[in-house]
């Protein structure tokens, strides 16, 4: 009677410790699941933000060679047709170069497939990324040095006061560190940032996806 009682014991406790694991399983696939969409929707974002970029780079490109053909002739004083054409060519040459560069890094994170991918691999990919978007604000960065350059010339601001052209340039400066500050930060850096927590949770789950299915063998 003893050894029935002990049998049945231990079969409920293999029963519950059977129903246990499948629960901890089905946490842990949800889980994996979870993080994964996270994971995907954070890298669409990303992709969908380089598309819009290429969109409005493509319509810029033709309104600028207008103008570029435009403007000179129209403008009567020849003192200002070389400043025109020289903001003509440098908005040109910086919306080709752009276009260049975002549909590199449009392919790089439209390619990027997390449930086709090992996710070190994606984790690889993403930090990548990450430094490309460091060079691209670097970059940014530089432009807006440059551009400041050329309309202070353009615009003939030495020929202003000294206080105004400090004011004109600090406005500008400021304008440019808020766009800068905008995209980057809350339309780039945020997502890489949740890509990023995703990406170290689905490591931390697969790791201990491993072992259970070790001990299962």
């Amino acid at each position: 009677m003893e050894l029935d009682d002990l049998k049945k014991s231990w079969n409920i406790l293999d029963e519950r410790l059977q129903k246990d694991h499948l629960i901890n399983e089905e946490k842990l696939a949800k889980a994996i699941s979870e993080y994964k969409k996270n994971t995907k929707s954070g890298i669409k974002r990303l992709a969908t933000w380089q598309k819009i970029s290429i969109t409005i780079g493509v319509i810029f490109i033709p309104l600028i060679i207008l103008l570029w053909v435009v403007l000179p002739s129209a403008i009567c004083s020849h003192e200002y047709k070389k400043p025109i054409t020289a903001l003509c060519i440098f908005f040109s040459l910086t919306i080709i170069a752009g276009i260049g560069w975002d549909f590199k890094t449009y392919l790089w994170t439209h390619n990027t497939k997390i449930d086709e991918m090992p996710i070190l691999l994606v984790a690889k990919r993403m930090n990548k990324f990450s430094q490309w978007m460091k060079y691209e604000v670097i970059a940014i960065s530089v432009w807006t040095v440059a551009f400041t350059g050329l309309y202070y010339w353009v615009m003939k601001l030495y020929s202003h006061s000294l206080v105004f052209q400090i004011f004109i340039v600090s406005l500008l400066a400021i304008i440019d560190i808020f766009i800068i500050y905008i995209v980057y930060k809350k339309l780039i850096y945020n997502n890489l940032n949740n890509i990023k927590k995703n990406i170290d949770e689905l490591k931390e789950l697969n790791s201990a996806e491993i072992p259970n299915k070790t001990e299962e063998a």
